[in-house]
């Protein structure tokens, strides 16, 4: 939703080339396709995750640098702003550098320095630092299944030799920021982690994300002094999201009569393929409703049969993009604390909060709204800060020009 709306605030005044991976869909590894989207040349190209030979294949993939090579060299852009290289190379930036592009990135999440990208391990224990052995363990199972898994495995279940070659990825990772102009981090919370990992702050400039959130003046607004009965979950289903927190949390509320509306679509999750099922089977005999993916056109019908929205997120969230469209959309927020959510809402003025992952506290939170017509109508009408669109875009443009025009 950013980047589309990104895009389309800068493609009538500058020429936009997108470069992207998507899923094989039962075609050939490396298979590439261009066509126009919106007015934008969207070029997609295939990469089959599996098809390593050895660790360092899952971060610098030589094949795909050669097509990016081509990709550059046909479109000649003037500048190139990364927004996720997760299933590239980080071999792209180097060839960016070569063909003498300025290069900016913007980090929505903790990769490349956490290959999983969110810092949380299977047990749902957040990294509060990116530790070799904690990584070692995450990325045992990752490799079960790739082309050659013994050997792939090999590297990583001996355990020194395995440190070894994370140590080497994260070598590999500071050597190519060195040649970015710009990290771009969405919120103060997430400058602070990508510091942590060595990278020098004054490269890290805190750019919020820009929305178009004008389809939130079609919710219909709630009825002032009305109980909050409705709960809702938007967003990916995944075990690091907190669904199961919020579940939990609901089946324990003492305020009788509340419903559950869950939106969104479980997707693959390292390994685990099944998650919507295990969701269902937890909720089991409470009022809770599944309503599947919904797209961006549907947020107001979504948003008007909310009365409150929670955000239970488990990692450290970079930004909170559904926050900000509750804000508009008049509907109070319960949020764990955490990252980029603790930045957004100050508990008791605009929002409420909880520690993550406590679902008692989650329930609290929950009997609150649901008993305090008046504290809801309070939270709801506080709402907070929203980058515009027009206002971000202004924004990128001076940081593009600022880039270009540094002397080498």
């Amino acid at each position: 939703m950013y980047l589309r709306g990104l895009v389309n605030t800068i493609k009538d005044e500058h020429e936009v080339f997108i470069f992207t991976r998507t899923n094989l869909e039962g075609r050939q590894h490396l298979e590439f396709k261009e066509k126009l989207e919106s007015g934008v040349p969207v070029f997609r190209l295939r990469v089959d995750l599996r098809a390593v030979e050895k660790f360092s294949d899952t971060y610098l993939r030589p094949e795909v640098d050669e097509i990016f090579r081509a990709y550059l060299e046909e479109k000649k852009p003037d500048i190139l702003h990364i927004h996720h290289l997760g299933g590239l190379s980080l071999g792209m930036i180097q060839v960016a550098r070569e063909q003498g592009l300025p290069v900016l990135m913007t980090l929505h999440d903790h990769q490349p320095f956490c290959p999983r990208g969110q810092r949380i391990r299977d047990d749902k224990r957040v990294c509060k630092r990116i530790n070799l052995d904690e990584c070692l363990e995450c990325l045992k199972p990752q490799c079960v299944g790739q082309k050659l898994p013994g050997k792939a495995a090999m590297y990583l279940l001996a355990k020194d030799r395995g440190k070894r070659q994370l140590k080497e990825m994260h070598e590999a990772i500071h050597e190519h920021l060195e040649m970015v102009e710009k990290i771009i981090s969405p919120s103060r919370s997430h400058k602070e982690r990508i510091a942590e990992n060595g990278i020098d702050v004054r490269k890290i400039e805190v750019m919020p994300c820009g929305l178009d959130l004008s389809l939130m003046e079609k919710v219909t607004p709630r009825e002032p002094g009305s109980a909050v009965i409705k709960f809702g979950y938007l967003g990916t289903l995944t075990p690091s999201k907190g669904v199961e927190d919020t579940i939990r949390a609901f089946k324990r509320m003492k305020v009788k009569g509340c419903s559950l509306q869950i939106h969104g679509e479980a997707v693959p999750y390292h390994g685990l393929v099944d998650y919507d099922k295990r969701l269902e089977e937890m909720a089991r005999g409470a009022d809770i409703s599944f309503h599947g993916p919904y797209q961006p056109e549907q947020l107001p019908q979504v948003f008007s049969g909310l009365d409150a929205v929670i955000m239970p997120s488990r990692w450290y969230e970079s930004y909170g993009i559904t926050i900000r469209e509750a804000f508009r959309a008049g509907r109070p927020v319960i949020a764990s604390d955490i990252g980029a959510f603790s930045e957004a809402i100050e508990h008791m003025e605009n929002g409420l909060k909880y520690p993550p992952g406590d679902i008692f506290a989650l329930k609290d939170m929950m009997d609150k709204l649901a008993s305090d017509p008046g504290l809801t109508d309070r939270l709801a009408g506080a709402g907070g800060p929203v980058e515009s669109l027009p206002a971000h875009r202004e924004k990128m443009i001076r940081l593009y020009k600022a880039v270009l025009e540094k002397p080498e």
